[in-house]
């Protein structure tokens, strides 16, 4: 691999210490130089050809088995060497997120909704709010972001359903649908008091549950598709508005 970025010609290294502690050792760990394309990414990324090589606009796609374009490369980095990584999705979302920064936000927030991350989530529903209190109209809902990217497609809720993030969908159903209050468990309602959640911060309208994804389906439709643990919430009616 070559050690410096064939774009901008920056190194293509970066400096790790050491996670090993002795108690012998009586030196400060010396910091290890280790491959890292970050450098190269980040000139791919500027470049807005995402499929032509930044340095002689060679194209540099191809198609997969089935039928789709794809970009293939080697990530290499401190956490060790990933081939065969299809780095075009990721590069098609961060260019569009450059070119539209004011989409990052949502983003984040399904993002987290797909990792399960209720905390992250929360924090940003909890900002969303502050703001909604300072500014008289907001232009964007982050709870009723939706998205088009593989994985992330439609709203929060289709997400958490989509990757089976139960937590996320019921925090979703008590702050952004109209689900009466008794279609939800104690656990959850004691939950929300923990925290620091009430019933009256509930943003009902529109119902998150009436959103579709570039597909037109709803968090229904997604819900019956994967079915497992949500054919539960389906018979009791959880996903219908």
């Amino acid at each position: 691999m070559s050690e410096v970025c064939a774009a901008c010609q920056e190194p293509l290294l970066v400096e790790v210490e050491s996670d090993s502690e002795t108690e012998d050792s009586k030196m400060a760990a010396v910091p290890e130089s280790v491959p890292d394309d970050v450098e190269l990414q980040e000139c791919f990324l500027e470049a807005y050809t995402i499929t032509q090589c930044p340095r002689c606009s060679k194209d540099i796609s191809s198609l997969s088995p089935s039928g789709q374009q794809q970009v293939l490369c080697t990530i290499r980095n401190e956490g060790g060497v990933q081939t065969g990584f299809d780095i075009l999705p990721t590069a098609t979302e961060e260019a569009y997120l450059r070119a539209y920064p004011e989409e990052r936000r949502g983003h984040a927030f399904l993002e987290f909704c797909r990792e399960g991350d209720l905390d992250a989530v929360l924090h940003l529903i909890k900002d969303d709010s502050e703001d909604d209190a300072e500014v008289e109209e907001q232009e964007t809902d982050i709870l009723r972001y939706t998205g088009t990217f593989e994985g992330i497609e439609g709203s929060a809720l289709h997400v958490a359903v989509r990757y089976q993030q139960t937590d996320i969908a019921w925090l979703l159903l008590a702050m952004a649908s109209n689900l009466d209050w008794s279609k939800f468990p104690s656990a959850v309602l004691q939950a929300m008091e923990s925290l620091g959640l009430s019933k009256s911060d509930r943003k009902a309208t529109p119902d998150i549950r009436t959103l579709t994804d570039d597909k037109g389906r709803t968090p229904l439709d997604v819900a019956q598709e994967v079915g497992g643990q949500w054919a539960g919430w389906i018979a009791d009616g959880r996903f219908t508005p």
